[in-house]
C-alpha cells in the first residue's frame, strides 16, 4: 500500500476507526471539510472513508433483502427451510451478555470482528486484508492515488 505506517497521524488514525460504527458518515464528513478547505485527505484515511462506506452499503443491501425477500420465500415450500437459515444467521441471538444487556446474531458477532480486526490494522497504521472487500476497495482507490 502506498503509504508509511510511521507517518499516519493520530488524528488520520481515530477518524479512520470512527468512520466504521458511523457507517461511513464520519469520514464523509472530514472529507467534505477536506474539500472545502482545498486539502487532498491521504490514502490512508481515504482507504478507510472508502471502505467503511462500502461495507455499509453491503449492510444496507442484506437489511433490504432480509426484510423484502425472506418473508416472501418463507412461503414457499422447501425454500422455507433456507429462508429459516438465512434468518437464523441475521437475527436470533445466540450470545447474550446479561451483565451488560447485550445480545448478538451470529451476524452481529461476525460483523464486530471484522470491525476489531480492521481497526487493529488501523491502529498499527496499515491496511489488512480482507478477502473481495480490499481488492474492490484498492480498485475505487486506483484513480485517488
Amino acid at each position: 500500500m502506498p503509504h508509511d505506517c510511521h507517518s499516519i497521524s493520530p488524528i488520520e488514525k481515530i477518524i479512520s476507526i470512527i468512520s466504521y460504527p458511523t457507517m461511513g458518515i464520519a469520514g464523509l464528513i472530514w472529507y467534505i471539510i477536506a474539500c472545502f478547505l482545498h486539502r487532498k485527505l491521504r490514502y490512508f484515511l481515504m482507504y478507510n472513508i472508502t471502505q467503511s462506506i462500502i461495507i455499509a452499503i453491503f449492510l444496507a443491501v442484506i437489511k433490504l433483502l432480509s426484510d423484502l425477500i425472506l418473508p416472501l420465500i418463507s412461503m414457499i415450500p422447501f425454500v422455507d427451510i433456507i429462508a429459516a437459515c438465512i434468518n437464523f444467521i441475521l437475527s436470533i441471538k445466540v450470545l447474550t451478555i446479561p451483565i451488560l444487556h447485550l445480545s448478538f446474531s451470529i451476524f452481529q458477532i461476525f460483523l464486530n470482528l471484522l470491525f476489531l480486526y480492521i481497526i487493529t490494522g488501523i491502529i498499527l497504521g496499515r491496511i489488512f486484508y480482507i478477502p473481495s472487500l480490499t481488492d474492490f476497495c484498492a480498485k475505487i482507490m486506483k484513480s485517488y492515488i
